[in-house]
């Protein structure tokens, strides 16, 4: 099993260095972002290498200084830099909130106005005909989560409609999420430096910051995960201190393990509920316990992967009963995953592989028959492969616009995600949007990026060479992010793609960046020292 474990742990290691190194060369090379934001057609240009390095540098010299000040007390100032990262996310949100007046839009309209008829007690949104929620029934859990949003927000006597409270619960989510991610960059590294460049990168991750008044379900989503991945991380560092030697009664080592197994597993659940792609993040989770529990032979460790697996498979079919049951009707399937996949090798006007209506049409063609619909999907498949075949230098351009559609876009599609407005946001935040500011924003969302992969870039190969060298390297939980990274490249080179899709994963590279850019500093301090 420790030869297994060794292996898993080497491969991983390749596999994801492999992984940032594509994203490095990318991230420099190319920029990709919308300047339309009618069409929201995404353009890709070649970078300056040379304005990038010095961005680059500009923004490590600025890190380095700010550590410079941390260290002579850097436990407690780097307690007041997380509450000045935290104070400014209150700050920006609240006036995004106020001036940037996001209104739900597509498919956040959708959910948001289904959860208010199930709040005033109409189920008939509840039904296997005509119905958003029968055509995309995974969307029941942020369904739920906006009906208690709701519901709540109608017991305070504000007439507002419920969707500015829900971006101000993002603010909070946001907040949760910086702290939890905090937390656990410094039970993981134990690295002063790093706390202080994970929140420097914070700081700046003007798209998280955007994505705030984005009422949908990945802000919540993302900080639920981090929630459930601090406590695991609790959990094995428990069941370390038990391994050492610190040894308890029964009941005592119960109600310290018992915290963190179901705070986790809650958590877990309510990620995948509020957005159903944190799956993919599961299985990294799932399959890592999995192999602690079978390495150090513990039987509880075992049993929580099993338990990881059952919660995040069932916890949306649950929902889905939960209201079927309330209303008294059934939802259909839904619109097939095979039709995703279709739809990933075609052309759109955004980008290719994006959305462009295949999946939904297919749908309704079928009649909501999901066998025809799957049929009509594998067709399409087989054509496109059969083309895919004989235009290779085709194929090869329409992947590589896939990928850096997604990967090399800084922004996360943050401005067209929350583009729709009511009654016109203020001029700065226009300007911003489609006017001069925009450009400065995607050119600091890009810098920001590039030193996410430098830094995430850095830590593999220092985790690499240490291995290599025979030192301890990190552990395979070290690794849980990155896994669950590297399963989301592959998923979204085959399914739909969108680099909103990408920002979850781009905020899960952060603390191995700080703990990358932190080694670095390092290696350059000692090289001048």
């Amino acid at each position: 099993m420790e030869r297994i474990y060794k292996f898993a742990v080497g491969f991983i290691g390749v596999v994801c260095l492999a992984l940032m190194t594509v994203l490095l060369i990318s991230g420099w090379f190319w920029t990709c972002y919308a300047k339309d934001m009618t069409s929201q057609e995404v353009m890709t240009r070649t970078d300056n290498l040379i304005l990038n390095l010095a961005g680059t540098a500009g923004m490590m010299l600025v890190a380095a200084g700010i550590f410079h000040w941390v260290k002579r007390n850097p436990k407690r100032r780097n307690r007041i830099l997380l509450f000045v990262v935290l104070g400014w996310y209150l700050l920006i949100g609240a006036m995004l909130v106020l001036f940037g007046r996001t209104v739900p839009a597509a498919d956040a309209a959708s959910v948001f106005f289904a959860a208010q008829e199930l709040a005033s007690g109409n189920t008939n949104v509840i039904q296997g005909v005509e119905s958003y929620l029968s055509y995309y029934p995974h969307q029941m859990g942020l369904v739920a989560y906006f009906e208690l949003a709701i519901r709540l927000w109608n017991l305070l006597p504000f007439h507002a409609l419920a969707y500015h409270a829900i971006k101000c619960v993002n603010i909070l989510w946001a907040c949760i999420h910086i702290y939890f991610q905090f937390r656990t960059v410094q039970v993981v590294f134990h690295r002063d430096r790093a706390d202080t460049i994970y929140l420097l990168i914070m700081l700046c991750h003007f798209p998280f910051l955007m994505y705030t008044s984005f009422v949908y379900g990945e802000v919540p989503s993302i900080a639920l995960f981090s929630i459930g991945l601090w406590e695991l991380v609790r959990l094995l560092s428990l069941l370390a201190e038990e391994r050492d030697g610190v040894s308890e009664t029964c009941g005592g080592k119960l109600r310290r393990l018992a915290g963190p197994v179901l705070v986790s597993m809650a958590a877990f659940a309510g990620s995948v509920a509020l957005r159903k792609n944190s799956l993919i993040l599961m299985i990294a989770v799932t399959a890592v316990v999995l192999l602690e529990g079978l390495r150090r032979k513990r039987p509880l460790l075992f049993g929580m992967a099993v338990l990881y697996a059952v919660v995040s498979l069932t916890v949306l079919p649950f929902i889905v009963k939960v209201y079927e049951y309330r209303a008294d009707n059934e939802l259909l399937s839904g619109v097939t995953p095979l039709s995703y996949i279709a739809m990933g090798m075609q052309e759109s006007s955004r980008a290719d592989g994006w959305y462009n209506g295949f999946n939904i049409d297919t749908y309704m063609k079928a009649g909501t028959d999901g066998e025809i619909a799957d049929q009509i999907s594998r067709d399409a498949i087989r054509e496109r492969l059969s083309y895919f075949r004989q235009h290779p230098g085709y194929t090869a351009a329409f992947y590589c616009e896939k990928f850096l559609s997604q990967w090399a876009d800084g922004t996360y599609a943050s401005r067209q995600a929350t583009l729709a407005t009511f009654g016109g946001r203020s001029e700065p935040f226009n300007q911003l949007y489609e006017g001069r500011y925009s450009g400065i924003f995607i050119e600091l969302c890009n810098i920001l990026q590039n030193v996410v992969y430098l830094g995430a870039f850095g830590f593999c190969l220092v985790s690499l060479k240490k291995k290599k060298e025979g030192a301890t390297g990190p552990g395979l939980p070290v690794y849980i992010c990155l896994i669950g990274v590297f399963g989301g490249f592959l998923f979204h080179m085959i399914w739909e793609a969108n680099s909103r899709y990408i920002l979850p994963y781009g905020l899960l590279l952060v603390p191995y960046a700080a703990y990358g850019i932190c080694v670095m500093e390092d290696y350059l301090e000692k090289k001048i020292g």
